[in-house]
């Protein structure tokens, strides 16, 4: 059961991260506490990752399941090597390459850890974060921070503090806000535990970002937009790594990805809103449609529906999904705040970070599709 907190704001300097707050935040980290804090990716939910009791807190303010493990941050590679069994050439080439950074790596755990923070895996999920203040917060505490994304469970994670007042407000102890986070999705999660390293999860770094460092990168099933295998959610295990829930990152209103190439899409959506005029529609758009949308909130007589979109967020080009990346979690709780009832997402090439984007959308809509 959650206890009522008064949670604390307090905003902090990116350049210069204020002593006074990181030593405040930090003393909560110590003394079992909880605090909100941004790292490039997304916010995070802290909490003293060698203290199962700190890490339990986490799991009852985000209502996440417990067999969801969570990732450990670290501020150097010399504090990652005494998390893990064996930290390989391979974790060492990767970390040099990538850490600081949006990149978590998989390792048999050390008998530090307690399994909370694992769900009762034998692997650890470590991290070094590329964010003056998620660096400083944790050298100043002397932990290892445990820290999935700082929101209600399930929900579209959060990349401005406003997003973890939403969710967590009175359920923390602390905010740190940082302003926006930059890269909008989270770590891509490295399995290093067989013959060839294993993306359990896309994200901020891309898979062609790895394989020019270390070869072939294969691609979990669980990776792949639209695939729903392994899900701990419907077979009762431990998932593999945190984020791949079978629906997660999901608004409040229903969610379908549209697929399809930009005039399939435009059809598509133009066809779904004459076949449900008594829905309360939002869209997610790329710049190259947008103004085709844009006539049809209009009424112009060439675009006209039933039913107009009653909101749209543009959230960036085809051709750059890292402006995409960035702006789908915010658009999406943008979506849920002028009342829509049905959001249609629009389906970028997987490209890129167009992979990370799409399987945050896809789990999104519990891959339900147009």
């Amino acid at each position: 059961m959650n206890i009522c907190k008064k949670t604390r704001y307090i905003e902090v300097d990116l350049d210069y991260p204020e002593p006074e707050a990181i030593s405040e935040a930090a003393a909560v980290i110590r003394n079992g506490g909880t605090v909100a804090f941004p790292t490039e990716t997304v916010y995070g939910l802290g909490a003293n990752g060698l203290d199962p009791v700190a890490v339990e807190g986490i799991y009852a303010a985000k209502g996440r399941p417990r067999r969801n493990p969570l990732i450990l941050h670290v501020a150097s590679i010399e504090q990652a090597r005494l998390l893990v069994k064996v930290w390989t050439p391979l974790a060492e080439r990767l970390a040099a390459s990538f850490w600081p950074g949006p990149l978590t790596l998989i390792l048999p755990r050390a008998a530090v850890v307690p399994e909370i923070v694992t769900a009762g895996l034998d692997n650890v999920a470590l991290r070094m974060p590329a964010h003056p203040v998620a660096l400083a917060l944790i050298e100043r505490s002397g932990v290892p921070i445990a820290a999935p994304s700082a929101n209600a469970s399930g929900r579209p994670s959060p990349t401005l503090a406003e997003h973890v007042r939403a969710d967590l407000d009175s359920l923390i102890d602390l905010v740190l806000d940082g302003g926006p986070a930059v890269v909008g999705v989270e770590s891509t999660i490295l399995a290093l535990n067989g013959e060839c390293p294993l993306l359990l999860r896309p994200g901020g770094v891309t898979r062609e970002a790895l394989e020019r460092v270390v070869g072939t990168v294969r691609l979990h099933e669980t990776a792949r937009p639209g695939a729903a295998v392994g899900d701990a959610e419907l077979d009762g295990g431990a998932a593999p790594c945190p984020g791949t829930m079978f629906r997660h990152y999901a608004p409040r209103a229903e969610a379908l990805v549209v697929t399809g190439d930009s005039g399939d899409q435009i059809d598509k959506v133009r066809d779904y809103l004459t076949a449900h005029p008594d829905r309360r529609v939002a869209l997610l758009a790329t710049v190259e449609a947008a103004p085709v949308y844009l006539r049809m909130m209009r009424g112009d007589a060439a675009w006209a529906v039933p039913a107009a979109p009653i909101h749209m967020e543009v959230v960036g080009s085809r051709s750059r999904p890292e402006d995409v990346a960035s702006n789908i979690f915010g658009a999406l709780r943008n979506c849920d705040q002028a009342g829509a009832e049905v959001i249609l997402m629009e389906a970028i090439p997987l490209s890129g970070l167009g992979l990370a984007v799409m399987n945050r959308l896809y789990r999104a809509a519990a891959n339900r599709t147009i």
